[in-house]
């Protein structure tokens, strides 16, 4: 019988009511004895452990299906030849109460459970409460039974708890068996967050099970070295480990060296969460919404690593407190205190309900030059993830190598390693490496690595278009959220990166060193943050192909898209000295930047039919770079079958009317980073928070808002016109001035 009899237990399948609590129960005045309670799924399983009628220590196995007053037989397993046989013991039942029948006083006590019970000729009816404290500490997310899937009929139970002092201390019961076969259980008791402990096992004695009150002889049987750090299904041989030596009396010695996996539920702690690098202390917020930050996906890019693919992190071996932001990556414009190198984190809201929920992954903008998840705006957090949360969603912010460290191609770093064969993109492979680590950990938080959305803004909403192209990224998300953002026919080559790359060599200094690389990495990281042109590029590795090809071609990941812009995406982007204010230089500054075409353009854009040429200019822009290239990307991804929805944000802020829609105030709404929203614009935020999140969930966006938003199709070429007012669809917006521009290329 090598199938473990542990694992049969969740082959069971019945609906969830959560009525008596998973734990240690006990009878104050029954010394030694309790029920050790787990779940898996639907099922409550757990022991009895007790005493035989000569003291010794015994377990006896309970499991039922019902969650509200459970009842079961008590099995009595041994071990035998080739593994363990059970036998009936007697029976037990479980009935949640608030008194206890024998009158005895029990002050304190969070909970009481009536258990009555027959072993043999032995009936009694205990009254039982809670062992350890209410007040779970981070690390009780690796309580729970953890067993040996290649070995029979044996595990421990692995409990945490805060003690009085404020020190973590972890209980332990090992379920074992002596050299003849029996049943018997041990303890331990362990201080501290570590991952990795020292266990000294103990055994202890009582007369009889229905013996009088007397305290316990206890003595050392043995040690043992356990090492969690995933709570998984799978467990890594190298995480999760136990070297177990014990002898029961003068029997032969109980002797293990295993890969242990959790058979019970992993544990959702309050402002704890169990990752696959170790556990991690977050923070409650007050509306019971839980932030983990600063959360490490990736090794710190520094030294040897910088111009590296993000290399995978090594397990703790200790508790991780992700109770303050992180800092930002290196960037212009930002204090030195607010940024490193050692940036590559992320942060993680959850909701208060247990999930799993739909995931939501954002990536910021800020033009690959700056920018961060922890960013500020009015004095908070502008990604305030509690915002989705609170719509329950899990909410993953993200930081990205940026400029030249995040994007620089450089002809002495081909080829270097087989991770990155090319150069560049870099910040592109720490966005995948962060995808992946919401893959391999989300479920810990309470979220569905099936259900993963990636949506970002500006520089986020490229990078959004270019994962979709990647095909390293394809599964690791599931919907797309392209929030002003362009879907680039037209990237950059290897080649014209690596020109880019020996210009900066130059500029550094570096040229004329005979390790151009060791001298590139040996500069201080705040001499490399210049420059305006940094990001993605087709180096035939991270990107095989422009995302907008990858688009139209149907070679980019098939999902589901929402993509849009804002109204007047311009209006915040273009300075105002660089606005022409005259007609003569409205039609300089057009003859200057597209001098084959000026004539075509000036006819499609006449000042005529605009206020002024401020007013002109700023449309002619948002057509060229905006409007008409994410029409073409929803048109091309809706003519392979794709579920695609597309918007007009055209809110206006009563305070900012000059700038109308401008680019990033959509960020501003769906994050509700401003104080005191008026009415339109707190209704505009709403819509967008709900219209995002009905999409997460698989639903149509607005459902919930009750909007009206047609799917985008080649033919009809519908919009939303989203606002805090009237949002309703709008048929093929700016539809001729995106055919004037498709005449002289792809968009």
């Amino acid at each position: 019988m090598r199938r473990l009899l542990f694992a049969a237990l969740l082959l069971i399948s019945l609906p969830l009511r959560a009525e008596v609590e998973a734990g240690l129960w006990y009878d104050r005045y029954r010394n030694g004895h309790g029920l050790d309670l787990h779940r898996a799924g639907p099922l409550l399983f757990g022991t009895f452990y007790t005493f035989t009628s000569t003291g010794a220590s015994e377990w006896l196995w309970l499991q039922s299906e019902d969650l509200d007053a459970p009842s079961s037989a008590l099995t009595r397993f041994r071990q035998v030849p080739g593994g363990v046989a059970g036998s009936p013991a007697g029976q037990i039942s479980l009935t949640p109460t608030s008194s206890c029948a024998d009158g005895l006083p029990r002050e304190g006590a969070p909970s009481l459970l009536r258990m009555d019970f027959n072993i043999g000729n032995y009936a009694a009816s205990w009254c039982l409460e809670p062992l350890l404290p209410p007040d779970r500490p981070a690390m009780d997310v690796l309580s729970g039974v953890w067993y040996a899937a290649d070995d029979s009929g044996w595990g421990i139970a692995t409990h945490a708890f805060r003690g009085a002092n404020g020190v973590t201390t972890q209980f332990r019961l090992l379920y074992a068996y002596d050299g003849d076969g029996n049943p018997r259980w041990s303890f331990a008791i362990d201080n501290g967050d570590s991952l990795t402990q020292q266990q000294t096992w103990y055994l202890a004695f009582v007369e009889c099970t229905g013996c009088p009150i007397s305290p316990p002889l206890t003595h050392a049987i043995g040690t043992s070295t356990l090492t969690l750090t995933e709570p998984l299904a799978v467990a890594d041989g190298l995480r999760n480990r136990i070297d177990l030596s014990v002898q029961f009396e003068s029997s032969a010695p109980f002797q293990r060296e295993r890969t242990l996996s959790l058979l019970s539920d992993p544990l959702r702690v309050r402002a704890g969460a169990a990752t696959r690098q170790g556990p991690v202390a977050g923070e409650i917020l007050a509306d019971g919404i839980e932030v983990f930050r600063n959360l490490p996906y990736a090794r710190p890019p520094i030294a040897a690593l910088r111009w590296r693919a993000p290399q995978s992190l090594a397990p703790r071996s200790e508790l991780r407190s992700a109770q303050s932001f992180g800092l930002a990556c290196p960037q212009r414009n930002l204090a030195q205190e607010n940024q490193s190198e050692d940036c590559l984190q992320l942060n993680v809201w959850r909701p208060p309900a247990p999930g799993p929920h739909p995931v939501m992954v954002w990536i910021h903008g800020g033009g690959f030059i700056e920018g961060s998840a922890v960013q500020q705006y009015e004095g908070r957090t502008l990604y305030d993830g509690a915002v989705l949360a609170a719509r329950n969603t899990v909410f993953v912010s993200l930081n990205y190598r940026l400029g030249a460290l995040g994007f620089m191609a450089q002809r002495d770093l081909l080829g270097e390693s087989p991770d990155q064969p090319q150069s560049g993109n870099y910040g592109l492979l720490d966005q995948i490496a962060a995808l992946q680590w919401v893959h391999d950990n989300i479920a810990a938080f309470g979220g569905d690595p099936d259900r993963v959305t990636l949506f970002g803004e500006s520089a986020g909403g490229i990078s959004t278009c270019a994962l979709l192209a990647a095909p390293a990224a394809r599964g690791l998300f599931h919907r797309a959220i392209i929030q002003s953002g362009i879907c680039d026919w037209q990237l950059r080559t290897l080649e014209q990166g690596l020109q880019q790359g020996d210009l900066t060599v130059t500029a550094v200094g570096c040229e004329a060193a005979a390790d151009r690389a060791s001298c590139l990495r040996g500069l201080a990281a705040s001499d490399l943050v210049f420059g305006e042109a940094w990001g993605p590029l087709q180096d035939g590795f991270v990107l095989t192909q422009s995302p907008g090809r990858a688009l139209a071609e149907g070679t980019a990941a098939q999902l589901p898209l929402l993509i849009g812009v804002t109204d007047d995406e311009s209006s915040s982007l273009v300075p105002s000295a660089q606005q022409p204010t005259t007609a003569t230089e409205y039609q300089t500054t057009v003859q200057t930047l597209f001098p084959t075409i000026s004539a075509q353009v000036l006819q499609q854009y006449p000042l005529a039919n605009y206020p002024s040429p401020e007013r002109a200019w700023l449309d002619l822009l948002d057509d060229r770079w905006f409007t008409c290239t994410a029409r073409r990307a929803a048109a091309d991804h809706a003519a392979n079958g794709n579920a695609v929805y597309h918007y007009v944000l055209s809110e206006i802020l009563p305070d900012m009317p000059t700038l109308e829609s401008f680019h990033g105030l959509d960020v501003l709404l769906l994050f509700a980073a401003r104080n005191d929203p008026g009415g339109s614009e707190f209704r505009a935020g709403e819509r967008l928070r709900g219209a995002w999140v009905d999409f997460a969930y698989g639903r149509e966006p607005g459902l919930n808002e009750r909007l009206l938003w047609p799917p985008y199709q080649v033919g009809s070429r519908q919009s939303l016109d989203l606002n805090g007012g009237d949002s309703q669809p709008i048929d093929d917006y700016h539809g001729a001035a995106c055919q004037f521009w498709a005449q002289f290329g792809t968009l």
